[in-house]
């Protein structure tokens, strides 16, 4: 398709920090992301010039960024993201029926409750035991001389 920029290849998020005054590969590399992204028309010649410079701080501006011209690592990641969201979203688990599978809750169940002659038995402990305490006593004041 004529006109249209091929994506830049960079590593995510980008390389150190670039300025006026710097040049090289890294400085096209962020002159094609800025041009992909309609913020730079100049020409892709590797130097940080003030034409860069200027697209740099418009696109600073737009994203809320501190604007200083300087295309340091959160301009270079807003700059990625915002030339690339597929390549963000591609990387993410997107759920779906063939993804998901069905592992069921294990619960710890409960003891089944006590029958109900052993629950009449538990309420004549306490009268067993206040007997017994009954006849121990009387055992005692009986045995005094």
């Amino acid at each position: 398709m004529p006109g249209v920029l091929p994506s830049p290849t960079f590593p995510w998020p980008s390389p150190l920090p670039l300025a006026p005054g710097d040049q090289g590969e890294a400085v096209q590399h962020l002159q094609r992301a800025l041009a992909q992204g309609g913020w730079y028309q100049g020409e892709i010649d590797g130097y940080y010039g003030s034409n860069t410079a200027l697209a740099v701080q418009a696109f600073q501006s737009h994203q809320g960024l501190p604007v200083n011209g300087i295309a340091d690592p959160d301009t270079w990641q807003s700059l990625l993201f915002s030339l690339e969201p597929q390549r963000i979203w591609a990387v993410l688990p997107l759920l779906s029926a063939d993804s998901l599978t069905f592992t069921p809750l294990v619960v710890a169940q409960p003891s089944p409750p006590p029958s109900p002659l052993w629950l009449l038995l538990m309420a004549f402990i306490p009268l067993l035991g206040g007997g017994l305490t009954y006849l121990h006593h009387h055992w005692q004041v009986r045995r005094k001389p």
